[in-house]
C-alpha cells in the first residue's frame, strides 16, 4: 500500500448518502424537461370524450423529442457521474461533502472506465433483475454501514473506496476538480 492510501480515512455512510442526494437532485433536474415533454404529449393526446389516446403530429413530436432528450440526459449522466467521477474522483455531491472516489490499492483516481462501470452496473442489476436486483441494490447501498472498510459491494467489485479529502492523480499531484458543465 502507498503512503497516500494509508492516510486516507474512509467516508462515513451518512456523508456518502448526503453526497448521493445532491447528485440525485442534479440527475432529476437533467431529466425534468424530457419528463415534462413526455407527460405533456400524453395529456395532449388523451381524448376525454372517447377516453382513449389520439396522437396527432404535435403530440407525437413532443413524445419523440422527450424520448430523445431523455436518452441524452441518460448518456450525459453516465459521462458526468461515471466517467468524470472516475477521472477526477469527484462529483458535485462528493465535492460538497469533501469526499472522493479512489482506487482501493493506490489511493489515486480510478479512471474513467472504472467510474462508468461503477455507475452503470448497479443500474443494470436493478433494471434487468427486477425484485431480486432491487434487493441487491438496497444491500449494496447499505453495505458500508457494517463493512470494516466502509465500501459498497460495487466498490469491492471495482476495487475502489470513497475517502475523505482530495484524490491523487497518477503523477502524484492532487487532482483539480473539473467542472465539465462549463
Amino acid at each position: 500500500m502507498s503512503e497516500n492510501f494509508s492516510s486516507q480515512e474512509a467516508a462515513s455512510w451518512w456523508t456518502r448518502g448526503k453526497a448521493a442526494i445532491v447528485d440525485f437532485l442534479i440527475f432529476i433536474a437533467a431529466c425534468l424537461i424530457p419528463g415534462v415533454l413526455i407527460v405533456t404529449s400524453f395529456v395532449i393526446a388523451y381524448d376525454d370524450f372517447w377516453q382513449e389516446f389520439d396522437f396527432s403530429g404535435g403530440s407525437i413530436t413532443l413524445l419523440v423529442l422527450g424520448i430523445l432528450l431523455g436518452i441524452v440526459a441518460l448518456v450525459w449522466s453516465g459521462w458526468f457521474f461515471g466517467y468524470c467521477q472516475g477521472v477526477s474522483g469527484t462529483t458535485p455531491g462528493k465535492r460538497s461533502q469533501g469526499i472522493c472516489l479512489v482506487d482501493a490499492e493506490s489511493g489515486k483516481v480510478p479512471g474513467g472506465a472504472r467510474g462508468v462501470g461503477r455507475w452503470l452496473v448497479p443500474g443494470l442489476i436493478g433494471s434487468v433483475a427486477q425484485g431480486i436486483g432491487n434487493a441487491i441494490q438496497l444491500i449494496d447501498l447499505l453495505w458500508p454501514i457494517w463493512d470494516p472498510k466502509k465500501q459498497r459491494l460495487i466498490d469491492k467489485v471495482f476495487k475502489t473506496r470513497v475517502v475523505l479529502g482530495i484524490p491523487i492523480s497518477d503523477e502524484g499531484s492532487e487532482v483539480q476538480p473539473n467542472n465539465p458543465i462549463s
